[in-house]
């Protein structure tokens, strides 16, 4: 019994976590003090069946991922991305050796490896709304936001006045930013 309660115990902490729950989002949600979460977290107690299957629910996993060890698949999400975003500068390096390759005139083509950092937080912004990383997402966002200001400027500087365009992205950082508070006080709820 004691190994369950510490199996329910870690799995209650890790999907709470995956999810960016503290534990007195989820104990409001459950409409639980945070303190009858932190026992079951450490494994003083358990919740019913029901309060169970409400937090399986509330954690977008199964009842049966929430009482089950679970075997070593952490990496996956970790490895994914790695992967992903080893393939966009795998493509920019082709791209880049192409371009020294086959153009005389290559000494502006160091720019694609800057546009592969938007293209590159495309891919993590994707993947973070997928898998429900806030803090990630917004991180995400505002490399998008200024990296695209800086590559476009980069690729356009011979034109008078383009330091204007870092004020666009002024705003948007403020919509994300907006955006993000406000996930954290909806997710509090």
């Amino acid at each position: 019994m004691e190994d369950l309660k510490k199996v329910i115990a870690d799995n209650i902490i890790f999907y709470r976590k995956e999810k960016g729950y503290t534990q007195l989002e989820l104990a409001e949600k459950l409409n639980y003090s945070d303190k009858a979460v932190s026992k079951w977290e450490r494994a003083e107690s358990l919740p019913d069946v029901i309060t169970l299957n409400e937090i399986a629910s509330m954690l977008d996993v199964t009842l049966n991922d929430l009482v089950s060890v679970k075997k070593k698949v952490r990496i996956r999400k970790p490895l994914t991305v790695c992967f992903s975003v080893g393939l966009v500068w795998l493509v920019a390096t082709v791209v880049f050796v192409l371009i020294n390759i086959l153009t005389k005139s290559s000494e502006r083509s160091w720019l694609v490896f800057l546009y592969a950092i938007p293209a590159s937080s495309i891919l993590l912004i994707v993947f973070t709304s997928i898998w429900h990383y806030h803090l990630g997402l917004f991180v995400s966002e505002s490399v998008l936001i200024w990296s695209l200001a800086a590559a476009i400027f980069l690729s356009l500087s011979s034109y008078a006045g383009m330091f204007y365009i870092f004020f666009l992205p002024i705003p948007l950082q403020a919509l994300a930013a907006l955006w993000y508070i406000r996930g954290i006080r909806k997710r509090g709820k």
